[in-house]
């Protein structure tokens, strides 16, 4: 086997292996009036209060062995299936895309370890590998992928630069990708700066437009992120003009992860959570025939939250 194929395998290894799927009615408004010193800290208080933990229902595709997966890439449509399948969650559900995303550098890393995914406790970090005939040290950062409705819910919480927009979200081709970055890349990056970063097997350019809050904690279950230690990109929508092969495969990669979002589920009802699964697991599963693709409901409720931990959080 070439390095080429040795990369490219590493790559997705990496990818499968950190990777690992997850209203803006409750957006917080970020601006602070000139308030007296009490009323400010009241402000704070509410405004972490405010975020509360939302129970979801967990989508996953059934694309479990290797010949569903290479009938998946190589249909001659499927790409424009996944697209419309995830514009049926989003327009039919409230929809959350949330994934803990995997990107690569290829820079010699020397900044703190702290920013990097691990694998067997060890971080992923200055791995050689050779690339487009570059030599190169690939290390594995840190990163969180979020919709709009995800993002606003449960991550808008910038201390300089800004958030995202309805614009981030939408794919440009030949521009710059968004990020934000966690509080403690202040030290290493400032607003404007651009980072090259290996995303889906795919280098992209991506520029700082913001920094979160000290302290913002995502927490999926009991799993918790301390996003200072993370990037966030925005999760894009597909433009509808990839020709070539590559790039049909990347979009289908996206939207593979795009799709394994969260549902919120209906707490008016009364049933049990088995009955909540079943209901959702049916919903999902009709959409999805309809399109020709295999999707249902994960077994559990998901619950999850976002908001400031003044103590700093630890994942």
């Amino acid at each position: 086997m070439n390095k080429r194929l040795v990369c490219v395998f590493f790559l997705l290894s990496l990818l499968f292996l950190s990777g690992c799927s997850y209203k803006n009615a409750g957006k917080l408004d970020n601006t602070k009036p000139d308030l007296p010193q009490e009323t400010e800290e009241l402000s704070e208080q509410v405004k972490v209060e405010a975020c509360q933990e939302l129970e979801l229902c967990g989508v996953v595709d059934k694309y479990d062995s290797a010949d569903k997966m290479k009938a998946l890439f190589e249909g001659g449509n499927s790409l424009e299936k996944m697209a419309a399948f995830n514009q049926t969650l989003n327009s039919q559900f409230e929809f959350y895309e949330i994934y803990e995303q995997p990107l690569q550098s290829r820079f010699y890393w020397n900044m703190d370890d702290s920013f990097l995914d691990t694998y067997n406790g060890a971080p992923i970090k200055n791995q050689e590998l050779e690339i487009e005939g570059e030599d190169c040290f690939v290390s594995t950062l840190n990163g969180i992928q979020v919709n709009q409705k995800a993002y606003n819910y449960f991550l808008d919480y910038i201390e300089a630069g800004r958030g995202f927009c309805e614009s981030d979200f939408q794919y440009k081709r030949n521009s710059k990708i968004p990020v934000i970055l966690g509080n403690d890349y202040k030290m290493y990056y400032s607003i404007g700066d651009i980072i090259e970063l290996d995303y889906l097997l795919e280098e992209f350019n991506f520029e700082v437009i913001g920094f979160f809050e000290q302290g913002l904690e995502l927490k999926i279950m009991n799993s918790k992120y301390n996003m200072d230690k993370y990037l966030c990109v925005p999760f894009l929508e597909y433009d509808g003009k990839a020709d070539e092969d590559d790039e049909r495969a990347f979009w289908i990669r996206c939207y593979q992860q795009k799709n394994s979002g969260y549902i919120k589920i209906d707490t008016t009802k009364d049933q049990s959570e088995e009955e909540i699964v079943a209901f959702y697991g049916a919903e999902i599963q009709k959409i999805a025939e309809k399109f020709g693709l295999q999707y249902s409901a994960l077994a559990i409720i998901y619950r999850i939250s976002g908001g400031l931990n003044h103590d700093g959080g630890q994942q």
